[in-house]
């Protein structure tokens, strides 16, 4: 008769098979997106956490972006590419991807990591990386460019279209709404900064005078003032 600890390895295992369905990909080693699912709290019971599947994971977002980007159109400048990338491999809609799949349902943690950080677009994006860096290593790089495309670029404009439109100058655009309705010019300022100096990113907030607000988050301050000022224009418009 199993084990209640057999039993419980019996279920973690059929739920993962389930989600490797929703993710696309079928995984030969099943232990990779057990371990992408695994926070750090849960190194005192002995098992390895995400944090070296994210590593890698991140850096081939970084490059699979910038390849889909590059590729998509040969006139588009270097500094239009780097803010586009940078948009796109941001916290906000890595999280996004993150609740679509519903990720942290099969997060394993540690009681040291409280519900709000779970649930967090810091753990959520987290997340998202772990799991293409277990594709990665699991099904090489043909899966893990799957995956992207699947889950993580922009369902319109991945070709170069619609969904990069108002990163091209949403400082602009939001300036331009402000002026119309007299409500004097949006200011920019750096909340926090994260990360080691060469991973670091930048949480910036858009401000009117008025006291609303939207942050953005990127790999350099110019593209988080745009994505600040792409969230601001948004919730105005509606």
């Amino acid at each position: 008769m199993p084990t209640p600890d057999e039993l419980r390895a019996q279920a973690r295992r059929t739920t993962l098979r389930a989600l490797a369905k929703t993710l696309g990909h079928e995984f030969a080693d099943l232990d990779l997106l057990d371990r992408a699912l695994t926070h750090a709290s849960m190194g005192n019971e002995g098992k390895k956490s995400y944090e070296r599947l994210e590593f890698l994971g991140d850096a081939f977002l970084n490059f699979a972006v910038a390849d889909v980007l590059f590729r998509a159109d040969t006139e588009v400048e270097e500094g239009q590419l780097t803010e586009t990338r940078a948009r796109i491999v941001s916290r906000r809609p890595l999280a996004e991807a993150a609740r679509r799949l519903d990720l942290v349902t099969h997060l394993v943690s540690g009681k040291g990591l409280r519900d709000a950080e779970r649930h967090s677009e810091r753990i959520l994006a987290d997340l998202v990386e772990a799991v293409l860096g277990a594709v990665l290593i699991d099904g090489g790089v043909t899966s893990a460019r799957a995956f992207v495309r699947r889950h993580l670029l922009p369902k319109t404009g991945q070709e170069g279209g619609e969904e990069q439109a108002p990163e091209k100058d949403s400082k602009t655009a939001l300036l331009h709404w402000c002026q119309h309705r007299k409500l004097g010019q949006p200011r920019y300022e750096l909340v926090e900064t994260t990360g080691l100096q060469h991973e670091q990113e930048f949480v910036v907030r858009a401000k009117l005078l008025d006291g609303r607000a939207a942050e953005g988050c990127a790999r350099t301050k110019r593209a988080a003032e745009k994505l600040a000022a792409a969230a601001l224009l948004d919730n105005l418009r509606d």
